[in-house]
């Protein structure tokens, strides 16, 4: 285990780097060269300190895989929707209450992983996300999902230990579908 708890400027000079991984550390924030790393690929932030995102991060246009998993963060910037290429979004065990509408726009991404969250309600938009194979809500306050979760054709489900009490019938549409987890405990 590193200890680093911050990030000199001069990492945004490493403009041709495509991994980066920062897991496990003491980051608290990102500096804001982050988001001269044009060419990442692969960013991973996961078992940091983090409380917040900075908007920076919407410039990496090439990032494919994102993990931002046990961190501390309450809420997650809009402008991640922007970030079109990405297949892989981990934000487990945080502490989102909510995810924005333009998420929506993330139309490449193939798994989701939310589990262990505070979050109360899903935006609609995520019914757009037709290539999403894996999305991963357990643990977290849900009482109801979208109907548009319907239109995810290639889904695996896991909303295991929410506060679910009936599921839309738009479910009955995903006729892939191959695991669903729906567990109290």
């Amino acid at each position: 285990m590193n200890m680093l708890s911050e990030l000199p400027p001069e990492i945004g000079d490493l403009t041709q780097l495509q991994v980066l991984m920062l897991f496990h550390n003491k980051l608290s924030s990102l500096p804001l060269e982050i988001g001269q790393l044009i060419h990442l690929e692969v960013l991973s932030l996961s078992e940091n300190t983090l409380q917040y995102l900075s908007t920076t991060l919407q410039n990496l246009k090439s990032l494919k895989t994102l993990y931002l998993g046990q961190n501390r963060l309450t809420h997650v910037p809009a402008g991640l929707g922007q970030l079109t290429k990405l297949q892989t979004l981990g934000l487990r065990r945080n502490q989102l209450t909510e995810l924005p509408a333009e998420f929506g726009q993330l139309t490449n991404l193939q798994h989701l992983h939310l589990s262990q969250n505070r979050l109360t309600q899903l935006p609609a938009e995520l019914g757009q996300l037709t290539k999403l194979q894996t999305l991963d809500l357990d643990q977290n306050r849900l009482a109801q999902l979208p109907i548009e979760l319907g239109q995810l054709a290639e889904l695996q489900l896991d909303l295991s230990q929410n506060q679910l009490d009936q599921l839309p019938s738009e479910l009955g549409q995903l006729t892939n579908l191959q695991r669903i987890y729906l567990n109290a405990r």
